[in-house]
């Protein structure tokens, strides 16, 4: 029987309904007292010990039962538990020596890995499926086009999580990943500053877009003028200051109640943006995806994070080389035709007529959909659904069904005036409006909500840059996309 060292919870303390238990080791023994039934038990490396590790270069993962969850505090290397309502609460906490993590060279700033999410590469060899990815070696490589990706299982199956996930937190690199296992699929965009290159919005040609990576610790570029850098607005969310945000890889499906972003099923729609913002704020406190909410924010997509990917795309990171020139996939995402909102299709060509066809996300002509032209990019940007994000005028609720004095104003973006000239320096409207011959069209008091992506139509009314004003109401083409970022 496992061993495990008591914690004091009085009776007070558990007869509130939150507690906040904060339990400091100063680096050596755990300083707690036997007086009630409740338990601490540690591990390092898969091996029960009496006492906590040193700090040092360890993962380290949680369970509790009973209700109860906790976060752990590098900083201060301490555990804080909550909603430990119960006598007999059980926290399990695990240590796992870090193996060293991979840097791609690029200057990309590190997938953050949140609770819940599990590293994947693609193996090309085998039809591109789906594998646990070894964090210490080659998983992503921005360089070659390669962003990185990350999938979420049900958590709460323990059969499932026991096929990918060891006892002790860490993943079972290499284990190939069953489709039917996978709910939602995400990928990282890292956080980076871009040469401006339009900022009057005149009209221009499609072209490649000047990036360089950083992290959240590198002082803000703040320009204003052409040929200056502007760190990208999308990587300060409120009051932080992320490192990346996690972006889902496809259009959302499934219900409200339980979204999923899986390839090959059609995306779920005719909702209002007030269904949908909910059914992305809930994704964090839904136990099956394992997120914590104390650690990750679940959002549905805004206007200027879409803005993110699209200069990405446009980048020597996406579409375009170091050159200048186009990859062999060519420098515009190819559409998403299929007149069944089937997501993660490519047509037989750029901009193909809408049509049954479905070449799907993993074959050699699918990629072509992606905002990489290789398996390892985000899907369903060019067609498929029109696309509602969190960008609105003038805080219009129109018929969304969103309630503004209620959210907080970091989940949008608000514009105050009607023409593309009250656009944003990267949300890929006024600076790049008509590339690729993408339909441009502002919000305004009338129709105050954003689409963004065109639908499975001819390919103007479908690309990387189009844009279109909605009410908010509820349509069957419109969809939406949900981003992961830092609490």
């Amino acid at each position: 029987m496992k061993k495990y060292i008591i914690i004091l919870i009085t009776s007070l303390i558990i007869s509130i309904s939150l507690i906040s238990l904060t339990i400091i080791d100063n680096y050596n023994k755990p300083k707690v007292t036997p007086i009630d039934d409740s338990y601490l038990a540690y591990f390092v490396d898969g091996q029960e010990t009496n006492t906590i590790p040193e700090k040092g270069n360890y993962d380290v993962s949680i369970t509790c039962d009973k209700g109860a969850n906790a976060t752990w505090d590098y900083d201060n290397w301490a555990i804080t538990i909550y909603n430990a309502t119960q006598t007999g609460t059980r926290c399990s906490v695990s240590f796992t020596t870090r193996k060293d993590l991979y840097l791609d060279g690029s200057a990309a700033s590190v997938p953050e890995l949140y609770a819940g999410l599990i590293p994947v590469t693609y193996d090309s060899s085998n039809n591109n499926d789906i594998v646990v990815a070894d964090i210490s070696s080659e998983w992503y490589n921005y360089d070659n086009h390669e962003w990185a990706n990350a999938i979420l299982i049900d958590q709460s199956n323990t059969t499932t999580k026991a096929k990918y996930i060891n006892d002790d937190g860490s993943f079972k690199s290499g284990t190939p990943v069953s489709i039917s296992d996978v709910l939602q699929m995400y990928v990282w965009i890292p956080r980076y500053k871009y040469k401006l290159f339009n900022v009057s919005g005149a009209t221009t040609s499609a072209q490649m877009i000047e990036v360089e990576f950083e992290n959240s610790t590198t002082s803000k570029s703040s320009g204003s003028q052409n040929s200056e850098w502007l760190t990208h607005p999308a990587f300060t969310f409120g009051t932080t200051e992320l490192n990346g945000i996690w972006v889902g890889k496809f259009e959302s499906s499934n219900s409200t109640s339980d979204v999923k972003i899986i390839p090959n099923v059609s995306s779920l729609r005719d909702i209002t943006i007030g269904d949908m913002f909910n059914a992305s704020r809930a994704i964090e406190t839904n136990a099956k995806y394992g997120l914590s909410a104390s650690e990750v924010d679940t959002h549905m997509m805004k206007n200027m994070e879409w803005g993110a990917v699209a200069y990405l795309t446009n980048s020597k990171y996406g579409r375009y080389e170091a050159s200048g020139s186009c990859t062999s996939s060519e420098c515009e995402v190819w559409i998403n035709p299929n007149n069944n909102y089937t997501t993660g299709c490519a047509g037989d060509s750029v901009s193909a007529a809408d049509s049954t066809t479905c070449n799907a996300w993993n074959t050699s002509t699918g990629v072509n959909a992606s905002t990489t032209g290789n398996i390892y990019g985000i899907y369903d940007m060019s067609g498929g659904a029109w696309e509602y994000v969190m960008g609105n005028n003038n805080k219009t609720v129109g018929s969304s069904g969103i309630d503004f004095g209620s959210i907080d104003s970091k989940y949008y973006d608000v514009y105050t005036g009607s023409s593309i000239s009250n656009g944003k320096l990267g949300d890929a409207t006024k600076e790049t409006q008509g590339w690729n011959g993408d339909y441009a069209y502002f919000v305004n008091s009338s129709e105050p909500w954003f689409l963004r992506g065109g639908y499975y139509s001819d390919g103007s009314y479908a690309g990387v840059f189009y844009f279109n004003d909605y009410s908010g109401d509820a349509y069957s083409y419109n969809s939406f996309r949900v981003v992961l970022s830092s609490e």
